[in-house]
């Protein structure tokens, strides 16, 4: 049985995520048929979709390694946010939004701790509560970061959890 402050951190995949947002691999040869492809490339267009109500900004965030416990989640009320691993593997919880009252809160009851891979990045639906990634392997590790112009500015609220979360990863160093 599984402790109620402990999450076992589980790799993404489109199933498991479906109900936060898009997730983003690169294709494996065969699997999926390329739009574009000649002797020195392959492209492979609409792996996912970032529709953020006008501009999109890009950005990148360094991450320090540190323990993987989390007590806060935070919230873009206004826009979808992408998280692309570029350098090393991340770890973060990540749960649903749902009205307590008047006021939007993380659904801890669907908490869950989710890994992303070098080469993965997803795309979280308005409204999803995550913390900010926690490198596995690399320190420091980079995200690639986008959402609308501005949300860094206006647009995050913060959530202290009435305890901490132990995240427990099943394969620590291993890729």
């Amino acid at each position: 049985m599984q402790e109620k402050n402990v999450l076992e951190v589980r790799p993404i995949s489109a199933e498991n995520f479906s109900d936060l947002g898009q997730v983003i691999t690169i294709p494996v040869p065969g699997e999926r048929v390329p739009t574009l492809e000649k002797s020195f490339f392959r492209h492979y267009a609409a792996l996912a979709f970032l529709d953020c109500y006008g501009p999109v900004e890009l950005g990148i965030t360094t991450f320090r390694k540190r323990e993987l416990k989390a007590d806060k989640l935070e919230q873009h009320a206004g826009t979808p946010e992408l998280l692309y691993a570029i350098d090393g593997d991340f770890v973060m919880p990540v749960a649903p939004s749902h009205m307590n009252g008047k006021v939007a809160a993380p659904d801890l009851t669907r908490i869950r701790a989710i890994r992303v891979r070098q080469g993965e990045g997803l795309i979280f639906q308005d409204g999803m509560w995550h913390w900010a990634p926690f490198p596995v392997q690399k320190d420091p590790s980079s995200v690639l970061v986008g959402f609308k112009i501005g949300t860094a500015e206006n647009d995050i609220l913060i959530h202290d959890l009435d305890h901490t979360y132990i995240m427990i990863l099943d394969e620590p160093e291993s890729r």
